[in-house]
């Protein structure tokens, strides 16, 4: 019943970003659309599936991962089979925004099926036909897609983003402070004292790294500003990469990791988005890979799909065994700012909620032994500018 059908590469050939989606189903291999057909079947249509059979692993995916959505399937009494965490299961799925689409056993009792309509966000039969199954999760992807969910949905902050803005800006005077008196001590020491030179090039370079995490922490507050609104525009992202490097060699000096920048042909001539964010966002994208690289040089690449702006940010650096491929999502991070070892700071934070903002997504790519790639998958233009919650 549930045979592939494969859908083939879109006309440049280009990959998007799959939804992922996670089932939780302990029915049996021999059962009537088992999970594994189920899987084959969604996988066929181009989405990324997990598939488990037990709701302790399934809640340490939903927690760690965040699928798209969650396919819970029930027994005919509406009940997940012998887990016992549906209760759980929901409410994690819930508290984290992901949708609920219970799979239900033919024969259900009709009382048990209209429960089921309370508690998940939709309901499918196995015995119905698969296409059924293909519109009802694209509905509820739909939904959840965060053009229309910045606008309709407040956006879950792990900061208190009014006391983050108060602590930036009460942070700023002592530091401005620092910086001048230690401009002021530089020009009164000895100048041939590479001693002292190196003590003051190592209080030069923390103090820098203060100003850059007050910096970061005000950026990532403000875009979580209630009623946050896009200010959009059309421009050319090719111009709009080459400005932002021409200012960030002006600033380094040429100190720290070269970019290389490669444009290529399937890249939109034109983007219709927010400037400034895009540009805030591939920005922290290359301060997160520059800590990374460690002076080595960074490959920044602009593609495209049909009606996508692709942007690429990779490090040919073998990455350490903590760091693997995931979606970057503005919620998780472990710092402030991002480490070669760690790749999780508030930099690539501040780039996924731009991201989100735009409808779009972000993600590392991690290859044993050979590189990490920071992937910002936007669409070329939005239609109107939303408000975010």
């Amino acid at each position: 019943m549930f045979s592939p059908n494969p859908r083939g590469e879109d006309e440049n050939g280009v990959e998007h970003h799959s939804p992922r989606l996670l089932i939780l189903d302990d029915a049996a291999p021999g059962s009537s659309a088992s999970s594994s057909e189920i899987t084959s079947f969604l996988e066929a249509r181009g989405y990324q599936v997990i598939a488990l059979a037990s709701g302790d692993e399934a809640l340490q995916v939903l927690r760690r991962a965040r699928p798209e959505l969650l396919i819970l399937a029930v027994g005919s009494t509406g009940v997940v089979g012998s887990n016992g965490r549906e209760a759980e299961i929901r409410t994690a799925a819930r508290d984290l925004g992901i949708p609920v689409l219970d799979l239900v056993d033919a024969g259900t009792d009709p009382g048990a099926r209209i429960g089921l309509s309370e508690e998940a966000d939709d309901w499918f039969v196995r015995v119905s036909p698969p296409e059924e199954l293909a519109a009802r999760v694209a509905r509820l992807l739909r939904r959840r897609e965060p053009t229309s969910a910045a606008a309709t949905r407040p956006a879950a902050v792990p900061i208190d983003t009014r006391f983050s803005s108060l602590v930036v800006h009460d942070l700023r005077t002592p530091l401005n402070v620092i910086g001048l008196s230690l401009r002021m001590i530089e020009q009164v020491l000895p100048r041939d004292d590479p001693d002292v030179e190196e003590d003051l090039r190592f209080i030069d370079e923390n103090f820098r790294q203060i100003e850059r995490m007050l910096s970061q922490l005000g950026d990532y507050a403000r875009l979580f500003e209630p009623g946050l609104q896009l200010s959009l525009s059309e421009f050319n992202p090719r111009r709009l990469v080459d400005e932002l490097l021409e200012n960030r060699e002006a600033r380094s000096g040429g100190k720290g990791s070269p970019v290389r920048l490669d444009v290529q042909r399937s890249c939109p001539a034109e983007a219709t988005l927010d400037q400034g964010r895009a540009r805030m966002a591939i920005e922290y994208a290359l301060v997160n890979a520059g800590a990374a690289a460690n002076d080595e040089p960074i490959r920044l690449t602009l593609r495209g799909g049909p009606q996508r702006w692709i942007i690429e940010v990779e490090i040919d650096r073998p990455p350490p065994s903590s760091v693997t491929s995931t979606e970057i999502r503005p919620q998780d991070f472990e710092r402030l700012c991002g480490a070669a070892a760690e790749r999780r700071g508030m930099d690539l934070a501040i780039a996924a909620r731009v991201s989100e903002l735009f409808g779009g997504a972000a993600r590392l790519e991690a290859v044993e032994g050979r590189r990490t790639t920071v992937i910002l998958d936007w669409p070329a233009r939005i239609a109107g500018p939303p408000a975010a919650g």
